[in-house]
């Protein structure tokens, strides 16, 4: 019974010390808050991730320590944050006109605009931050299409854009669709 009440004393010091240790990610040059695009969520969610820092350590720790592989990428991340859901057809236009807004605030704050995608049927941007000493700080993706569905992500931390596409397929985010 001492062992249990040890056990449960160390695990609430812990959590309290490491949630004294966490910074405050919104201050972090890779984050981007996107409450306005999604705020124009009326409809079903589709997907939904919010992996902070401690988890995607945990992550990196668990899928071992090959050199090019899962634990590599995630092990620099402070934060993965994917939401895609659908929209109302009538809000289209004002989703758009969101994202229109989104872009001219991100590259405001320095973000570099590396694809912009735009069809009939499809809105697409990819843009990431350039972090102090070279390297990137953070992704951000915007996606929309006409069927009516949006996505969002904003990945935070260390960026390897050669590898993101393995990360993409590890936590299923969305992908940019080619038309």
């Amino acid at each position: 019974m001492k062992t249990a009440k040890f056990i449960l004393l160390f695990l609430l010091i812990s959590a309290q010390y490491l949630s004294a240790q966490q910074t405050d990610i919104k201050k972090d040059p890779g984050y981007f808050d996107f409450s306005e695009f999604s705020s124009l969520k009326n409809g079903e969610v589709i997907n939904e991730v919010y992996l902070e820092e401690e988890l995607l350590k945990m992550v990196a720790g668990i899928t071992g320590n090959e050199e090019d592989g899962i634990s590599n990428i995630v092990g620099g991340l402070k934060l993965v944050r994917v939401q895609e859901f659908l929209i109302n057809e009538k809000d289209f236009d004002k989703a758009g006109k969101v994202i229109e807004s989104m872009d001219s605030d991100l590259l405001g704050k320095n973000w570099m605009r590396i694809i912009k995608s735009r069809s009939k049927e499809n809105l697409s941007n990819i843009y990431v931050k350039p972090a102090q000493g070279g390297g990137y700080g953070g992704l951000v993706i915007t996606t929309l299409n006409s069927k009516g569905r949006a996505a969002f992500v904003n990945i935070v931390g260390k960026i390897d854009l050669e590898s993101i596409g393995k990360l993409s397929k590890q936590f299923n985010l969305p992908a940019v669709e080619k038309n």
